[in-house]
């Protein structure tokens, strides 16, 4: 099969033309305002599997350029063998709910995942798929950019300039307190866990990664939406052909 797997942040779009193998392929991304030109390329035959966590906004520039038959992916109560803790699962993040499932579908059995982006999120299922809970914090970057506003402190440091753990001025000082909470957080997440072992995705991971402490030995996943995606994708092509 082919599919168009498409995970919709309020950033940016990453997509992928899965061919229906055993890897996803390239991972592509897209900004909004690439929106319209990228679109082109899809037609009105190829199944569309999306998820969104972006702003009304966006989604409304979505709605205009993807074909009417896209499958917009919802989270459900239970789905891809996870059951949502929550006691309304509509509250529960798609995202979310996705990067757990495919960590539980690729790992088999209990499992943590902790996405960075925007926001930061950990969840925990049990080995049965039983949903335990989660939550949710400011990304490294989203740390930086409220500091600023707030105070008379610079624009903040990039992430990609990498961690000082005493910084010797002010801007990698911004920088290495947002990763340090961010790891902070990372550490906590842990604890609770216990002995389950964590996947680490988003698009943060690249740079968290390369930081942890031995002690935090987390499995490196940067495309576990899109995992999900693909197992929802699955799910819809199985139960076309059933009927």
């Amino acid at each position: 099969m082919k599919a168009w797997l498409l995970d919709a942040g309020n950033t940016r779009l990453k997509a992928v033309c899965w061919s229906g193998g055993a890897d996803l392929g390239a991972v592509t991304t897209v900004e909004y305002a690439q929106l319209q030109v990228w679109a082109r390329q899809l037609n009105a035959t190829d199944p569309i599997v999306i998820s969104s966590v972006a702003s009304p906004q966006r989604v409304q520039e979505l709605r205009k350029v993807l074909p009417a038959h896209a499958h917009w992916v919802r989270t459900p109560a239970l789905g891809l063998g996870i059951r949502c803790a929550y006691a309304d699962h509509r509250k529960w993040g798609v995202d979310r709910w996705l990067a757990l499932s495919a960590a539980f579908a690729q790992h088999g059995s209990a499992c943590g995942v902790i996405s960075i982006g925007t926001a930061m999120t950990f969840d925990l299922c049990d080995a049965q798929g039983q949903h335990e809970g989660g939550w949710i914090a400011p990304g490294p970057q989203a740390l930086l950019e409220a500091l600023g506003p707030r105070t008379a402190l610079p624009a903040p440091a990039d992430l990609q300039q990498g961690l000082q753990n005493l910084a010797i001025d002010t801007e990698p000082a911004l920088l290495s307190g947002a990763m340090q909470c961010a790891l902070g957080a990372m550490e906590r997440a842990q604890v609770q866990a216990g002995d389950t072992p964590i996947f680490l995705t988003g698009g943060g991971q690249p740079y968290l990664q390369p930081l942890l402490p031995p002690h935090l030995t987390m499995i490196a996943r940067p495309h576990l939406v899109l995992a999900g995606l693909r197992l929802v994708a699955t799910s819809l092509e199985e139960r076309g052909r059933t009927g």
